[in-house]
């Protein structure tokens, strides 16, 4: 069975002429290129990296992002799933990755063990999602849109104040040097750029709202002298290399990664199931499934890839369905152009470099918004099942018990009792508590 789309002018394995393909390539790279290296800056920050270390892991994001989507795209084996589909390193994994990051600093570990362990543990995770890919079809009964959407509503909660804290630092970091103003002024420029963009009925300017909004900060912080001097530039091509951090495990970090990875996994059979729809395949039977299981399995072999490289979890990008259907171009051969476009700016240290010098408070705004949106897609995703008024109810309960299970560990540590170390990682990351309340409420209550 077909589902209905738009009108393609390239279907999924016709090759357009270079012109076309090319300009369609960019419009994919635009859509995304911003976020995929935003995100890995991001943990690094939040890591307390330096600016070396700082500017491989965002090389290696986007070198990766593109070696991903070849895969995603070429299906080697039962991976991939034949379809233009973009990887890029997923914004769902930051809160966690930070969360974790500090405790096992807390413990003495260098920057580089730290990493290695958060590495090794989401690797582990990863084979969990290639081992999911495998029964997808039924593991969808259970991870329902109700358990979906609360955890990406908290998830969005939690970046929300990650993002905010980190504003503040950047306000504190200003305020030393007479400078506060100029940082909330960079912020309602993103912010505003973004907002008129997005809110526009032309579907262009609301694709490349994110990208224009981070232009016009930088710019304004250029013009008002507040850009952050780059970092020194090395010479020649970046070079990325496996075991670059040698990798370990956690068992917390591992607890806390894996509820992402089933939420991850959810949102890429969503995902794949628009492109899908928009490249004129069928949506039903077992075509479908082979082409949801080998995206899935993907996934999940893309972030072992990103881990023994020295990069972070990857995932589907949704934006990329946009520019599908804004193009009329499904073809595969244009992902091929995208992969290799990403694996060229991987190979840049310039622009790794062009990463690190955005200002906090065009950074921050920018996620911080970015951050909202995710929210608010929970809050939509709940709206849009067939009995929202219990969907909400179960948000608001598993958002309580979530962060009521944030001070567990505090309340027995006044009483004496010492919780492991595993389970207080667990308590404190509000976005693995509340999926999993969410996945046992849905179950038991009619």
């Amino acid at each position: 069975m077909e589902t209905p789309a738009p009108d393609l002018l390239f279907g999924l394995d016709d090759r357009p002429p270079w012109p076309q393909a090319l300009l369609a390539a960019i419009a994919h790279l635009l859509a995304i290129v911003a976020s995929i290296a935003t995100a890995p800056l991001l943990i690094a920050q939040g890591l307390q990296l330096d600016g070396a270390t700082t500017s491989y892991v965002i090389s290696s994001a986007l070198l990766i992002s593109g070696v991903a989507t070849l895969i995603q795209i070429n299906r080697i084996g039962p991976f991939g799933s034949g379809l233009l589909s973009v990887q890029g390193t997923s914004f769902a994994f930051i809160g966690a990755l930070m969360l974790a990051g500090g405790v096992l600093a807390g413990r003495g570990l260098s920057s580089e063990a730290t990493i290695g362990v958060l590495l090794g543990s989401a690797a582990v995770g990863a084979a969990l999602t290639i081992l999911g890919g495998l029964y997808v079809q039924r593991l969808s009964r259970f991870i329902t849109p109700n358990v979906t959407g609360i955890a990406i509503f908290l998830l969005g909660l939690t970046l929300i104040g990650a993002a905010w804290n980190n504003f503040g630092f950047s306000l504190a970091a200003a305020r030393d040097v007479g400078r506060e103003p100029g940082v909330w002024a960079q912020a309602a420029v993103v912010i505003g750029t973004i907002v008129v963009l997005a809110t526009r009925a032309n579907p262009w300017l609301r694709l490349l709202s994110i990208v224009a909004g981070l232009t016009a900060g930088m710019l304004f912080a250029l013009a008002t002298g507040q850009a952050a001097p780059l970092p020194e530039i090395s010479g020649g091509l970046a070079l990325v290399q496996p075991f670059r951090f040698p990798l370990g495990f956690d068992l917390g970090v591992f607890l806390i990664l894996t509820p992402i990875y089933f939420v991850t996994m959810t949102e890429s059979i969503g995902d794949l199931t628009a492109t899908t729809v928009l490249s004129r395949q069928p949506t039903s039977g077992a075509p479908y499934w082979r082409r949801i299981r080998g995206g899935v399995m993907a996934d999940g072999l893309n972030s072992i890839l990103a881990a023994t490289m020295g990069t972070f979890p990857n995932t589907t990008f949704s934006q990329n369905n946009g520019v599908i259907a804004l193009t009329g171009v499904a073809s595969r051969f244009v992902g091929v152009i995208v992969a290799l476009l990403l694996i060229a700016l991987g190979l840049l240290p310039a622009f790794s470099a062009l990463f690190q010098s955005i200002p906090g408070g065009v950074l921050h705004s920018t996620t911080a918004l970015l951050f909202a949106m995710i929210a608010l897609t929970g809050v939509r995703l709940l709206r849009q099942t067939g009995n929202p008024r219990r969907a909400m109810a179960l948000l608001v309960i598993s958002t309580a018990v979530a962060f009521a299970l944030t001070q567990v560990p505090d309340l027995l540590d006044a009483r004496g009792i010492e919780l492991a170390a595993s389970l207080t990682l667990l308590c404190n990351f509000p976005v693995a508590t509340g999926a999993l309340t969410a996945l046992i409420l849905e179950i038991l209550l009619p």
